[in-house]
Formats: structure tokens, C-alpha cells, sequence
């Protein structure tokens, strides 16, 4: 069988037949391949094409349980790249974001100091969500390209960040420690950016591994 129809056969335990192999064929053209030729390199390449996807149809839980029968299909040498959305609502959602950051670093072998740093951002960001919108969403992508690194992604639709500059120039000294997180995380990563206004705040940061 072919690892095209092994990763069909799996996502049809979950949505309907043709959903499954329109979601397959369209994450493997995206990414430039041919369904009759997929390799496990290949679905592994088309893993987070495929996880949006299936997004739409499964639940959070039944996504994991999916992508890991499909990561197993690849084999110890070709792991998928695990990736994951989670929602924040509560102090439990941040321990929870922490300990799936740490995950994500243990397969994508990322260094101790690495994954400290990583853990640390995602609780800090995951942190600020709940304190200052009370709900949102925190998104850890790892990527295997050169150089390889974890991309993380906090959104909310808070109030917005009205100080932005002053907290980002260091000068900000807030007694609730919004600003010494985002000084704290701009200095972890490789890569940060932030997009705020009145409609909520988009954090992006990036470690390289």
C-alpha cells in the first residue's frame, strides 16, 4: 500500500472517505508532490498542510490521535513534525501550553537550553493572554528547514497593547510584570514581533534549534 492510501486509510477512521482524500491530495499538491509517488519524507513535509486540513472536520483530540497513527506510518527516521493550537481560558491552559512546548522540543530535539528558552516564552505569552484578554490561543510550530527552529504564536482579541513602544524601549515598569514578560521574551528569541491594536494583540516569536 501505497503512503498516500496508508494516510487515507487513517484519516477515513475520522471524516468521510472523500473528505479524507481531498484534504490528503490537496496538502501533497501544495506541496509540489504527486499522490501515486508520496514518500514518507513526503507526507511528513505535507504534515502541517494536512493537520490544517483535518482541523475542520475532527476534533482537537481526534486531530492528535490522526496525526499520530500518521506519524507512525513514516517511521522512526522520518518523524512528522509535531505541531499544536492550543485555546487559553485558564491558569491550567498555561501549565498545559508549557508542557506540550516541551514536548514539541523533545521531538524535534532541540537542545536543553533551547527548550528552556521555548518553555519559558510559551508560559510567559500563554501567561499574558489569560491575565490581560482572558481568552486566546497559542500556536507552537516547529519547522525542519535550515536553519530548523520553533515558531511560537500567542493571539488574543483583548483590549491591545496602548504602550507598546514603551514597554518594548525597556523604560515601562508595570507592577503587574506585563512588561518585563515581553522584554523577557524579545530577548529569548531569535525573531519577535508584535501586532496590536483595540481589536487584540498577535505575538510571534521564533528559537532557533
Amino acid at each position: 500500500m501505497s503512503k498516500f492510501s496508508e494516510a487515507c486509510a487513517v484519516l477515513e477512521t475520522y471524516i468521510s472517505p472523500m473528505n479524507a482524500r481531498a484534504i490528503l491530495t490537496r496538502a501533497v499538491r501544495a506541496e509540489g508532490l504527486a499522490p501515486e509517488t508520496l514518500s514518507s519524507s513526503g507526507l511528513r513535509r505535507c504534515s502541517a498542510a494536512l493537520r490544517r486540513g483535518a482541523a475542520l472536520f475532527v476534533s482537537p483530540s481526534q486531530l492528535e490521535r490522526a496525526m499520530e497513527a500518521i506519524n507512525s506510518i513514516c517511521g522512526s527516521d522520518s518523524m512528522l513534525v509535531e505541531q499544536c493550537v492550543l485555546e487559553l481560558r485558564g491558569e491550567h491552559d498555561i501549565a498545559d501550553a508549557r508542557a506540550r512546548a516541551r514536548r514539541i522540543c523533545t521531538t524535534a530535539q532541540a537542545s536543553a537550553f533551547c527548550t528552556q528558552k521555548i518553555a519559558t516564552i510559551v508560559s510567559e505569552l500563554a501567561r499574558n493572554v489569560v491575565m490581560y484578554a482572558g481568552m486566546g490561543s497559542i500556536e507552537i510550530v516547529p519547522s525542519n528547514t535550515r536553519p530548523k527552529k520553533i515558531r511560537i504564536c500567542a493571539t488574543d482579541n483583548g483590549p491591545g497593547i496602548s504602550n507598546l513602544d514603551e514597554i518594548l524601549s525597556g523604560r515601562y515598569r508595570s507592577r503587574t510584570g506585563m512588561g518585563r514578560g515581553l522584554m523577557g521574551i524579545k530577548r529569548l528569541a531569535d525573531h519577535f514581533d508584535v501586532e496590536t491594536d483595540r481589536n487584540g494583540t498577535r505575538v510571534v516569536a521564533e528559537v532557533l534549534v
